[in-house]
């Protein structure tokens, strides 16, 4: 239904990243020499617009959830955390495409696979804990708060500079460096995916699981205010 109507259809799902990655690959790769940790940049930058593309997405369209379907919200009760809920699930079907391109660029580099493939579950529940955070949080403050919509572009370019898309995590300074991707759970989720499909390697443990624990940790608490925000729902819309 996302894409019908549309000429190139879900072609778009690949064409996103594959688009992101080039421009980055030309202006920051090539002009600006940023590192790419010794692989092709293109390749280096697919790791991140992949990732990228499906937390925006879940967290723009869960954000706007409840807003869409305010008619719905009137007069039928279901449960509410529903609706941002099946932007971030549904929003997985591109996540899936999105890293099946990744991999058929790593094949084109001749990077072959490898057994730290069994490990890419980690990163994706990560993304998973974090957009559904954005979205269920983000959606039920966008029914008392309508400035949410206005902010959130902001919020999601803010993050997209704040994030390792377009560079690697070894460019944080160590000293804090897992710290920062353990607080930026993109951060985490975007490492794991570079070393476990573009490096051939196992994930970092400490980030990896300190992030995941995080983006779950605070799904909890956007949760928690979803539902004391619940019963003003039908009234604020």
């Amino acid at each position: 239904m996302r894409y019908k109507q549309a000429v190139v259809g879900a072609g778009w799902v690949v064409l996103q990243p594959l688009i992101s990655a080039a421009i980055f690959a030309l202006f920051i790769g090539r002009y600006a020499g940023v590192s790419s940790e010794g692989v092709p940049y293109m390749l280096f930058a697919l790791g991140g617009t992949a990732v990228w593309g499906y937390f925006s997405g879940a967290a723009n369209t869960g954000s706007e959830s409840l807003i869409a379907n305010q008619n719905l919200l009137r007069k039928v009760y279901f449960p509410r955390e529903i609706l941002p809920l099946a932007a971030v699930l549904s929003g997985l079907v591109d996540l899936v495409i999105g890293l099946a391109v990744l991999i058929v660029v790593s094949f084109a580099y001749g990077i072959p696979p490898h057994l730290s493939w069994l490990a890419l579950p980690l990163p994706i529940f990560i993304l998973v804990g974090f957009a559904g955070a954005f979205a269920v949080g983000l959606s039920s403050l966008n029914i008392y708060y309508r400035d949410v919509r206005y902010v959130l572009p902001f919020l999601i370019q803010l993050g997209l500079l704040a994030s390792p898309i377009a560079y690697s995590l070894a460019a944080v300074p160590s000293s804090w460096r897992t710290l920062y991707a353990i607080l930026n759970p993109i951060g985490g989720a975007v490492d794991g995916m570079r070393r476990i499909v573009v490096h051939g390697v196992w994930p970092d443990p400490v980030t990896g699981f300190g992030a995941l624990g995080w983006s779950w940790f605070l799904f909890l608490v956007a949760y928690t205010l979803f539902k004391r925000l619940e019963r003003g729902y039908s009234d604020r819309v």
